[in-house]
């Protein structure tokens, strides 16, 4: 079995990104998959479990988002622990207004499967795609 880094690498190699870490297998059962912000503004936000939650995750990020970038630029490994920095951009859907944001996004791993992932990002950068002022 490969390495934490090099399955973390796969993953964003693979484009979509979604639809690739969800046909992996490589999601515990019991997986935890968080998002920074108020759910209330980025309806993606706070924290979902499951194979069937981090696919509910995705459903709901995808239908407001569209990525035009998603790379992981660098990787970082302590143990069973990864963090990848991204760079990410796109638009949102509904109002066509541009983000761009640096996502630090952390694997951890246990006995070769994802336990949890956490993801920290610009949230106003998003907020401010979805939500222009009035």
């Amino acid at each position: 079995m490969a390495d934490p880094v090099t399955i973390v690498k796969r993953l964003h190699a693979a484009s979509p990104y979604s639809k690739n870490l969800l046909a992996s297998g490589l999601l515990a059962p019991d997986v935890e998959w968080w998002a920074a912000g108020p759910r209330d503004r980025l309806p993606w936000a706070g924290t979902w479990h499951g194979p069937d939650g981090v696919a509910r995750f995705f459903e709901v990020l995808n239908s407001v988002m569209e990525y035009e970038r998603f790379e992981g630029e660098q990787y970082l490994s302590g143990g069973e622990d990864v963090a990848v920095v991204v760079h990410a951009a796109g638009y949102a859907k509904q109002t066509g207004r541009p983000f761009e944001s640096g996502i630090v996004r952390i694997y951890t791993f246990r006995g070769g499967k994802i336990v949890r992932v956490r993801n920290y990002y610009d949230t106003a950068a998003y907020i401010d795609a979805l939500h222009p002022p009035p």
